[in-house]
């Protein structure tokens, strides 16, 4: 199965999980269909002065890799910066929030397993 990144409409999300801004989510839907454990895969598009707010995962995990920019995360209250290559991984009962205080976006491919 092939899926194109031209037919996928970025949807766009104001104040993400209580974070201030906006971001632009690019859904791979079709990532959800299948009988595995993605209940998520987007690319995401973080504006300049925005975050997606502090958050638990409850029954799942999410992991983010920083495709390009760099941002302020915090990975269970700690806080550090990512850049491009790294991966950000938040395991099921942990929480997590990461903030764009750049001038220029940051693109990172999100993901979530439960």
């Amino acid at each position: 199965m092939i899926v194109r990144g031209k037919d996928i409409d970025a949807k766009k999300v104001e104040n993400p999980r209580g974070g201030r801004g906006s971001l632009l989510n690019m859904g791979y839907e079709a990532m959800s269909q299948f009988s595995g454990d993605i209940k998520m895969f987007s690319v995401v598009n973080l504006k300049p002065d925005s975050s997606i707010g502090y958050h638990i995962h409850e029954d799942d995990m999410e992991i983010y890799f920083i495709l390009d920019g760099s941002g302020v995360v915090s990975d269970n209250g700690q806080e550090d910066i990512l850049y491009p290559g790294d991966l950000l991984i938040t395991k099921k009962g942990e929480g997590h929030s990461i903030e764009n205080k750049s001038g220029t976006d940051i693109t990172f491919l999100a993901m979530i397993i439960k």
